[in-house]
């Protein structure tokens, strides 16, 4: 999707034609993927979830890389990019805590009357029309720059051209360790609530501080990688998030309450710093691809990103799921009580219980190490980043180049290549 937005030429731009593609394409796959099927076999369901599911990470796809690849061309501004990262963060943390609570209530205000079907599919209408609504807007109100469209178009075999670059190779240790940090918190926090601290009714609340501490330390954080440098942030971010997740271990079910919250606010806090590094790191990645390559190549870039992402996110919860399997993790047990069925918590060995606060505070650290590394030693600084700006306007324009500007940016971009 990255490269087919790439190379798209219309009087629109070449991404926001896909936003009035893809845009209706997620809204109903959306609504399929909350639909409640009241007739059918259990296999019949599965299959139907499954297509559903897929369909839906597939469309969304056909937005959300072309949409991501647009904050590259918004504003090539070292600093003035953090700012974009800055309100990109605080409108999709603010949009996950909204997320988090609201379709919940929507279903048991619904299921409290006794129709809860009719809850699933107005909880699907409304939030479809929150996740589609928006590309419209972007699409009438935002413009793409036409000199970034300009020049030639990249082919099928350069397809994986991002990954020949040292300096997106680097980026993406950088940016994994991040992320896939994040992906295995997320997953396994809900079972140390449930089975560590026994306390899986205030789960909602705990994230809900996470996040809230999240979007409030994002203003923080773009202020500090403005001062500092953007690895700076993703330094700082990094090595309080290590903290954080060490702490894990003096927690524990006789713990105040508290003191969940102020954990559960220490790791948002520090995803704000890391989270806004790496997304205005990434933007400068690609101008090293348009100097190496001749031509702006921003989805492939982030669809190369996502795709690496996606795969290695499957792979690292299903090594957490395993590990739990091995460590003798008890299923809940199904119970029928009065015609309903209701999931039964089952007790946890002391090796199942070591292992979910082993997950949560070790893989976090293991993950965090090498991308810190990277951050301590990335080699684009601001003042190199600015001399590359400079010569790529230059070039774009058809200005003439000096040889003495033409050696100082290879000497600056020949490290990273």
């Amino acid at each position: 999707m990255g490269m087919i937005s790439d190379n798209t030429r219309t009087r629109f731009g070449r991404r926001r034609p896909y936003f009035l593609i893809g845009a209706p394409l997620v809204f109903l796959a959306f609504i399929m993927m909350w639909f409640p099927l009241s007739s059918g076999t259990e296999v019949s369901k599965v299959i139907f979830y499954i297509f559903a599911f897929v369909l839906m990470n597939t469309v969304t796809t056909i937005v959300q890389v072309p949409f991501l690849s647009m904050a590259s061309e918004l504003s090539t501004d070292y600093n003035e990019r953090t700012s974009i990262s800055n309100i990109r963060m605080i409108v999709s943390v603010s949009a996950t805590i909204i997320c988090a609570v609201v379709p919940h209530e929507i279903i048991k205000a619904y299921r409290d009357a006794g129709d809860v079907n009719s809850g699933y599919i107005v909880m699907s209408i409304a939030f479809g029309l929150l996740f589609t609504l928006p590309y419209f807007l972007v699409f009438f109100k935002v413009k793409e720059r036409k000199q970034f469209s300009k020049g030639r178009k990249s082919t099928w075999r350069e397809l994986f051209g991002p990954m020949r670059l040292r300096v997106f190779r680097k980026f993406m240790v950088l940016y994994l360790g991040v992320i896939l940090s994040m992906d295995v918190i997320a997953m396994i926090f809900v079972y140390f609530m449930t089975y560590n601290l026994g306390r899986y009714d205030e789960l909602n609340f705990v994230l809900g501080a996470l996040l809230i501490a999240e979007v409030s330390f994002v203003p923080v954080a773009s202020w500090f990688a403005k001062k500092t440098s953007k690895p700076c942030a993703v330094i700082a971010g990094n090595l309080a998030w290590t903290a954080a997740a060490a702490s894990i271990f003096l927690v524990s079910s006789d713990s105040p309450i508290a003191v969940v919250y102020i954990v559960a606010c220490a790791i948002g806090a520090s995803l704000a710093f890391s989270l806004i590094g790496y997304q205005a790191i990434f933007s400068d990645v690609t101008e090293v691809g348009e100097y190496h390559f001749g031509y702006r190549a921003e989805g492939s870039f982030y669809g190369i990103q996502q795709f690496i992402r996606k795969c290695l996110a499957a792979v690292a919860n299903g090594g957490v799921l395993l590990l739990l399997g091995l460590s003798g993790f008890v299923s809940p047990v199904e119970v029928i009580e009065d015609g309903i069925s209701i999931m039964v918590e089952q007790e946890q060995s002391p090796e199942t219980l070591f292992m979910i606060r082993a997950i949560l505070g070790f893989v976090a650290i293991i993950f965090l190490i090498p991308s810190t590394i990277v951050a301590i030693r990335w080699k684009l600084s601001k003042e190199k980043h600015g001399k590359l700006i400079n010569y790529l306007d230059r070039k774009r324009a058809g200005l003439d180049i000096s040889e003495e500007e033409e050696q100082e940016v290879s000497e600056i971009c020949k490290p990273l290549i």
